[in-house]
Formats: C-alpha cells, sequence, structure tokens
C-alpha cells in the first residue's frame, strides 16, 4: 500500500511539473505576441530613423513592409520567450533586472554575430555607429517588453483558474511555431551569420 501511495505521489509530482512549464511557457507565449507587435513596430521606427539620416539605405516605407517586420517581431519574440523562460524565469530578481540580463545575454548571442555579418552591407561604414547603437538598444528594449508583458500576465493568470486555461490554450497553439523559429534563428546564427562574420575578416586581412 505505502509502495503505491508513493507511486501515485511521484506521478502527480510529475504531472504538476509538466503542467507549472506548459503554464510557464504558455504565458511566455501570450507575452511574446504583444511584446513583439512593439518590438516589429520599434524595428520599423529604427530603420525609419537611420534612413532619415542615411537617405541612400532607405528602402521605403509600405504597409506591407511594416506589417512583415511585425509579424517577424512576434516569430523572434516568440523564439526568446523559450530562452527567457528557461534561464531566467525561476530567478527571483525584480522583472527590470531580468530583462536588463536577458537584454545583453540576446545582445552578446544573437546581436553581436549579426552586426559583425554586416547584413546587406549596411552596417559598416559611417551608419554604423548610430546603426550599432540603435540596434543594440533595441534589443535592451524588447527584452524589457517581453519580460514586463510575462510578469503582468503571470499575475493576472493566477487570479483565475479560467485564465489559466489560457495559457494552456496559447501553449497548444504556439509551442510548434515557436520551437520552429528558434531552432531557425540558431541555424541562421551557424550557416548563415557565422559565415558571413569569417568572410568579412578574410577580407579585411
Amino acid at each position: 500500500m505505502n509502495e503505491q501511495l508513493s507511486n501515485e505521489v511521484v506521478k502527480g509530482t510529475g504531472t504538476n511539473r509538466w503542467a507549472r512549464i506548459i503554464r510557464i511557457l504558455g504565458i511566455g507565449f501570450m507575452a511574446a505576441v504583444f511584446a513583439g507587435i512593439i518590438f516589429g513596430l520599434l524595428l520599423r521606427l529604427v530603420m525609419g530613423i537611420i534612413a532619415m539620416f542615411f537617405p541612400h539605405l532607405a528602402t521605403g516605407f509600405t504597409v506591407g513592409g511594416t506589417l512583415m517586420l511585425v509579424i517577424l517581431g512576434i516569430a523572434v519574440t516568440l523564439a526568446n520567450s523559450i530562452v527567457y523562460t528557461t534561464f531566467f524565469q525561476r530567478s527571483r530578481k525584480s522583472w527590470v533586472q531580468k530583462g536588463l540580463y536577458f537584454g545583453l545575454l540576446s545582445l552578446l548571442i544573437y546581436g553581436t554575430p549579426l552586426f559583425l555579418s554586416n547584413p546587406n552591407n549596411e552596417l559598416f561604414g559611417p551608419q554604423a555607429p548610430l546603426g550599432v547603437a540603435l540596434f543594440s538598444a533595441l534589443f535592451f528594449i524588447g527584452a524589457l517588453i517581453l519580460v514586463y508583458f510575462i510578469d503582468k500576465i503571470s499575475r493576472w493568470v493566477d487570479h483565475s483558474h479560467r485564465r489559466l486555461r489560457l495559457s494552456y490554450l496559447s501553449f497548444a497553439l504556439l509551442v510548434i511555431p515557436a520551437i520552429v523559429m528558434l531552432v531557425n534563428i540558431i541555424a541562421e546564427i551557424f550557416y548563415e551569420i557565422l559565415p558571413k562574420i569569417i568572410t568579412n575578416l578574410s577580407q579585411l586581412l
């Protein structure tokens, strides 16, 4: 009887653990949708500021182009939400501190290689200081926005069992797109960005 009770406790603990993981990721995905929209619009703003000072880099403003940036912002933020919940969610630091640390991690792991790869040959040259500064700030702002929404939505969900179901629904709908985007980002770093960095360094040498 004791062995049966022990097995039930272990099974219940495992079930609760998975439920907690799904809840946390589901909340992260909900937050990523809101944060991603803002991130995409900020990305459009940054590109507009750079084009204002360096008109030869302007590609023109279109509603379709802005919509694509918003979709990109949501996709990237979905992937980032997995990284955040994996490494930072359990930290007891304030959401501002966690957001800054996560922004720094994002800048180091993805931003720095991205800058060195010189995408579309737009970061090397007189526009480099402005472009690198704005995009670096965007990494921190995007991280802070994501963590802010995660913090607020977590508190909102905790006040109602019905709201908890939304986190499960969010997980079911968005887990595959989030994983696919995360895998694509990792693949892009190794198969596109790093080879471009090697090419750029070889040209300089």
